[in-house]
């Protein structure tokens, strides 16, 4: 319930209290009128206690059920309340002759009318008509023309308070709906995303199940809105809003997150089932046709999708959102037109380590993506090396720990770059003395950046030396062959496959039979032979190369 329901039943709750009161007074008075006790009859004392006791004792009544039953269901517990007072009523006038207190039926009347409408309110008006009748039935009364007013009053009250909250009801419904939903896309908007999510979050909490948030880019949305308008941005924005609610509103909801992203919410979705509805909008989207889509990369939409869930990968909205939003950008950063769930080995690593080392390690964390921002063209190095520097680990038999030592000098390899500007890191052409030497020192730089954090000691040496070569002409101390740490060479090699493959500012990637001819051509010199071998055998079995490309 939001803000202005909560306000509004307040508010309604105040006129249903005043109603009451008031009916209860009068009440008060009939009950005066109709029950006098011997020896009290003319007691005015007696009367005017009364008179103030009734009203009292029956709002307390109606008050303490309300509160008793709070958690049934709302409506019934009104229906009985407004049934026994309407009984009570009843039978008090069949004792009373004179007809202006059969005014007092109208409390049922009003009230269902003011909470529910016009149809609640026309079934208690027809009840208390037949409280009238029932009333002139044992007092053997024939005063038509006042039944007739009585009746007609309950009915015009019954159908002008009901209507009157009808179309407040409607007024207020048509502006949450237009406060709810995006104007343009007709989904929901970016403040009831947060509603919404806050509401799952909570729910997922209490059930302890899952919740899954698919984040989604529209890639090279801005050079189509350039190209053709924004007129034209609108409606294919539109279209991939319906798109993307028609893939999803069986099992969650869509929303609008802001510009050309999107995002939707999975209850009771884990993460690997989340990816799978995330390729299936992403096929979805690329196999559309919109209008004037040649002219983008591939000649059709498509779009980017990160996906992160609750709580596999954090335990609040925030990170929720976090760790979705940093899918996505790796899937943008990377490739594009791909869906990315959410995946770190910085979380993996922070399992172990003490509160301080935490604290570090985020810090190291930050400023890998800052350096992973700076480098466009090397967006996700850090992950794919990692992800060579462990294969060839495994093919050397290494123990565990010294492949954990490895994997995490791999992610953190280029961490001391953040000292260096963004326009030596990006430089096409040929850099100077002073850019080259800069360079050379990032190794030194990552090495002292982790020293600090003990519990990954044993990756200081890793990043320090991931330059060395194995004859010696490496940087920063030029250490040679074994003198060189195995988690070093294993990286040196790794980094530069990784480059090899990798289109670079300054040339263009080599093809992966390219670079294995490299490796061949460097073993011995840049790389270690053992390592070397590992790691192309390795590679033609991912790849299944020929066997010629092996020798």
């Amino acid at each position: 319930m939001n803000r202005i329901e909560i306000l509004r039943d307040k508010k309604l709750d105040e006129y249903v209290f005043i109603s009451q009161v008031l009916f209860l007074l009068l009440a008060g008075i009939l009950l005066v009128r109709v029950w006098k006790p011997v020896g009290l009859v003319d007691n005015t004392l007696y009367k005017n206690i009364m008179i103030l006791l009734f009203p009292i004792i029956g709002l307390v009544l109606v008050r303490g059920i309300e509160k008793s039953w709070y958690n049934y269901k709302r409506t019934k517990v009104d229906n009985v309340i407004n049934a026994v007072y309407l009984v009570c009523i009843v039978f008090l006038l069949t004792f009373e002759k004179e007809s202006f207190f059969k005014f007092l039926l109208l409390m049922p009347v009003v009230v269902s009318s003011l909470q529910y409408g016009t149809r609640i309110g026309y079934c208690w008006a027809s009840l208390a008509s037949l409280g009238v009748g029932i009333i002139d039935y044992v007092q053997s009364s024939a005063q038509m023309d006042v039944d007739i007013l009585v009746i007609g009053i309950l009915w015009l009250f019954s159908w002008l308070l009901g209507k009157m909250t009808e179309t407040e009801l409607g007024v207020r419904e048509e502006l949450h709906r237009l406060a709810a939903v995006d104007g343009l896309t007709g989904i929901y908007n970016h403040r009831s995303f947060h509603d919404f999510l806050d509401e799952y979050i909570i729910k997922a909490k209490l059930g302890q199940k899952s919740l899954t948030l698919i984040m989604l880019d529209v890639d090279f949305f801005k050079y189509y809105n350039d190209a053709y308008g924004h007129q034209k941005g609108d409606e294919v924005l539109h279209k991939l809003a319906t798109l993307i609610n028609d893939e999803v509103k069986e099992v969650g909801l869509c929303a609008r997150y802001g510009g050309d992203e999107f995002a939707v919410l999975i209850p009771e979705c884990d993460g690997r089932a989340g990816l799978k509805i995330g390729e299936k909008i992403r096929n979805q989207i690329e196999v559309a046709e919109f209008e004037g889509a040649k002219i983008l990369p591939g000649g059709r939409f498509t779009v980017s999708v990160g996906v992160a869930s609750f709580p596999e990968h954090c335990d609040d909205k925030e990170h929720l959102i976090q760790k979705a939003d940093e899918a996505l950008y790796k899937a943008k950063h990377t490739n594009a037109n791909k869906v990315e769930l959410y995946y770190s080995v910085f979380d993996e690593i922070g399992h172990s380590l003490q509160d301080k080392e935490k604290d570090l390690l985020n810090s190291m964390r930050t400023l890998l993506m800052v350096v992973n921002a700076k480098d466009r063209y090397t967006y996700g190095h850090s992950e794919r090396v990692m992800h060579y520097s462990v294969e060839i680990g495994k093919k050397m038999a290494m123990w565990e720990w010294e492949i954990q030592n490895i994997m995490i000098g791999a992610l953190l390899h280029d961490i001391g770059k953040i000292e260096i500007s963004r326009e030596i890191l990006n430089k096409p052409g040929k850099l100077t003395g002073a850019e080259w030497n800069a360079i050379r020192q990032h190794s030194i730089w990552g090495a002292d950046m982790i020293r600090p954090v003990s519990s990954i000691s044993g990756a200081v040496d890793i990043v320090l030396y991931h330059h060395e070569n194995y004859d010696g002409t490496g940087y920063p101390y030029s250490l040679s062959a074994e003198n060189i740490p195995l988690g070093a060479r294993i990286l040196r090699l790794a980094d530069s496959f990784d480059a090899m493959t990798s289109t670079r500012p300054y040339k263009k990637s080599v093809s992966i039979d390219g670079a294995i001819q490299d490796i061949k051509m460097h073993k011995g010199t840049f790389y270690d032979p053992d390592v070397a071998d590992a790691f192309i055998e390795y590679l033609v079995e991912i790849n299944n190369f020929s066997e010629a490309a092996a020798l």
